[in-house]
């Protein structure tokens, strides 16, 4: 063989092969010369007989001798020179195609990329030795199913093998429906390696085939594996209200401090990265991706251990919110999306850690809640934030959320209270001031009830509006302040979030999932007891705090009353200070308590919720209610439904309470913690949302009987995650 192939090399290299290989079978010119030639030839020898002068008949037979003479030495030179060629060029293609049966030879055997032939019923015809050494195979022609090489469909790698462009963003093992068509899909092989598969149409005999290419991928792969693994990642922490835990025990600040750093410089070390302290109680880490992996599958123990930290006769436990980011192309954008996530963990309620990825946020912890931030700075700072924007703003709308509670409907007032003052001190004297309205359903009765206290003051006459009016009033400049509600679902106007640029958030929810829009200021407090609190403080930091009238901090006085079950739930120092304010202004609790009295069918139909009240498990200490499926309850029941919660958490013995009630073809659900367990969480399962001690959850097209069974099943997914992390800090 090894002859043969140096004796074609020989003539392939030859000047005579080279000359021959210039020519082709393409003989139309020649004889087109060779008839052309004849036809004047033949006209000349006809011309000959009608020539006048030539008499001797004898000369005109010699002539036309010579002229077909003269034509067969032409024409037969032209054949016998073309002959030559084609022998030569005859010669030169049996040479190629023995030289191309060689090389086939050769990338059969020798070239080690794997191949096969395939046909377009997906039988493989033939395969070249290094896939049959992969396969196991002894012969080349198997017919076998294109399957049982590699787990895809030929016309589906054909789909994906078009552009002829390889893309390694992901390894792909089974090929889903979803993956891009520009995609070209990797699979394991049984070699256990990863194979670029590509594939070429082609015709052979008038037959269709796919020249598949197996193209050995693995060790770019794992590169690329190994160098995301290494990637960086930037993690903020902070301390969960240190400064206000050290004030109600024995302990020293700094001592505390340090067990802290100690717990948490020991982390990052444990992950191969560092972490600095860049403010009080505010840490900034950074470790490898592969880490962050290790850290998701032990739960982020690091939250128990800061937890398991006794700090003097503390009977409550110190937590920490970490937020996270390995999204990002640098460093300052996962640096940025780390301090977004931290903002998560924070508006979730602290003593958790948010994970930002590409598909959205990762929660852990949460299952403690943490102390309430008794410092003013942060009302102050929003109270200032907030002016200098109503200082620019052209026209200024209010809005809380959807089937507005006695909270929703006195935080709004309070910051209609703070925007006069503001509009009165920036636009005093002149004639064009900003024009303030307030959206909300003012078919409610809780609205009604409201607007009872604040009819008799001419600045409330017109301030309220419809979600449907709202829209028009936006321009550029419009300044929306959005209170006591962060989900953009039960927004009173969803679309008006949608269209407005220059919004604030001020809210005591905790944050289910990112913001659609970056507010200005996004104030989210989940310790605070009602976003009534909230604005009362930033009333009463700001410069404005002697404007608020008795009507006003009556309202204000309800919301708080309301959403802490008259002082008894969710308050602290800061409650009482404030409410202590909201009397220095003219508040009564009579007033305010007046609100909150039930008519007659309230009282009946709280009865029927709780003659259906029962305890779920014997050691979960829950209580359920719910109300039956033949019966349609008005939006007013929403209120219902919460107090029959509120009323089933006041029995003996019960950690947490929920109420059922169908609203149309939806069911309103409504829970409330005593702070032994997070509800919020358990109704996120559910798409709702709140906070740790009270949480709201809606689902659409359900019976009462299936929504008890999806609450059940919430339940017991939080014991079997969640709160069974707390057992075990706890048993730490």
């Amino acid at each position: 063989m090894k002859k043969n192939h140096s004796d074609l090399q020989k003539k392939i290299l030859s000047p005579q092969f080279k000359r021959a290989s210039r020519y082709d079978l393409d003989l139309r010119v020649q004889l087109l010369f060779c008839v052309l030639e004849g036809i004047a030839l033949l006209a000349l020898c006809v011309c000959l007989y009608f020539i006048p002068g030539i008499k001797d008949q004898r000369v005109r037979i010699y002539t036309t001798v010579l002229i077909l003479a003269f034509y067969t030495c032409s024409a037969g030179s032209i054949c016998i020179f073309y002959s030559v060629k084609y022998k030569k060029l005859k010669e030169a293609r049996a040479i190629a195609d023995q030289f191309d049966t060689e090389i086939y030879d050769m990338f059969r055997y020798v070239i080690d990329m794997p191949y096969a032939l395939v046909g377009t019923d997906g039988k493989v015809k033939v395969m070249n030795g290094a896939l049959q050494d992969i396969l196991g195979y002894k012969s080349a022609v198997t017919g076998v199913d294109f399957s049982e090489v590699c787990p895809l469909h030929i016309k589906a790698v054909a789909a994906r093998s078009s552009n002829r462009q390889i893309y390694h963003s992901q390894p792909i093992f089974d090929l889903p429906e979803e993956t891009p068509l520009e995609q070209t899909p990797i699979v394991r092989l049984a070699d256990g390696k990863r194979y670029a598969v590509l594939s070429y149409s082609m015709t052979i005999q008038g037959k269709n085939y796919y020249f598949v290419l197996f193209d050995d991928s693995d060790a770019f792969l794992e590169f690329k594996e190994e160098t995301e693994r290494e990637s960086t990642v930037v993690a903020y922490v902070t301390i969960d209200n240190l400064q206000e835990l050290t004030q109600y025990i024995r302990a020293d600040y700094r001592s505390a401090t340090a067990s802290i750093e100690k717990i948490l410089e020991t982390w990052a070390a444990d992950m191969h990265g560092f972490i600095r302290e860049y403010e009080r109680n505010k840490y900034v880490a950074i470790f490898p991706k592969k880490e962050l992996d290790l850290q998701i599958a032990d739960d982020f123990s690091i939250q128990k251990k800061i937890m398991s930290l006794k700090i003097g006769d503390n009977s409550f436990p110190v937590t920490i919110s970490i937020g996270i980011s390995a999204q990002g192309d640098s460093l300052a954008e996962k640096e940025k999306f780390a301090s977004t996530a931290l903002s998560m963990a924070i508006g979730r309620g602290g003593n958790q850690v948010a994970i930002k990825s590409d598909d959205g946020y990762m929660f852990f912890g949460g299952t403690h809640k943490t102390i309430e931030n008794n410092t003013s700075v942060a009302s102050r700072v929003g109270g200032s934030l907030l002016d200098e924007h109503i200082a620019q703003a052209s026209n200024i709308l209010i809005m809380g959320h959807c089937n507005p509670d006695f909270d929703s409907i006195a935080a709004c007032v309070g910051v209609a209270r703070f925007c006069m003052s503001s509009i009165d001190r920036h636009f005093e004297g002149k004639a064009k001031k900003p024009a303030l309205n307030v959206v909300i359903n003012k078919h409610c009765d809780e609205f009604d009830l409201c607007y009872d206290h604040l009819k008799d003051m001419e600045c409330y006459h017109d301030i309220f509006i419809e979600k449907e009016a709202s829209l028009d009033l936006v321009t550029p400049d419009t300044l929306l302040i959005i209170t006591d509600v962060n989900n953009i679902k039960i927004y009173e106007c969803p679309d008006l979030a949608r269209t407005v640029n220059n919004i604030a958030v001020i809210d005591h929810h905790r944050l289910a999932d990112a913001l659609e829009f970056t507010p200005f200021l996004q104030y989210i407090e989940t310790t605070r007891s009602s976003a009534s609190e909230i604005v009362s403080e930033i009333l009463w930091q700001s410069s404005f705090s002697d404007s608020l009238t008795k009507e006003e901090a009556t309202l204000l006085l309800a919301g708080i009353m309301l959403d802490t079950q008259n002082f008894t739930r969710n308050t602290g120092s800061q409650t009482f200070a404030i409410s202590h304010y909201l009397y220095t202004r003219g508040a009564h609790t009579e007033v305010s308590k007046e609100m909150f009295r039930d008519d007659l069918e309230e009282i009946l139909l709280t009865g029927a919720f709780e003659s259906t009240a029962k305890i779920y498990g014997e050691d979960k200490n829950i209580a359920i209610s719910w109300m039956a499926d033949d019966r349609v309850g008005k939006q007013s029941d929403r209120i219902i439904v919460s107090k029959v919660a509120d009323k089933l958490l006041s029995a003996k013995g019960i950690d947490a309470a929920f109420a059922l009630v169908r609203i149309g073809d939806d069911i309103v659900i409504s829970g409330r913690s005593s702070g032994k367990i997070n509800v919020q969480l358990i109704l996120e399962r559910l798409k709702g949302g709140g906070h740790f001690n009270m949480a709201g959850a809606q689902l659409k097209g359900s019976t009462i009987t299936n929504a008890r069974e999806i609450l059940l099943g919430a339940i017991d997914d939080y014991y079997r995650y969640d709160h069974k992390k707390e057992d075990h800090k706890n048993e730490d």
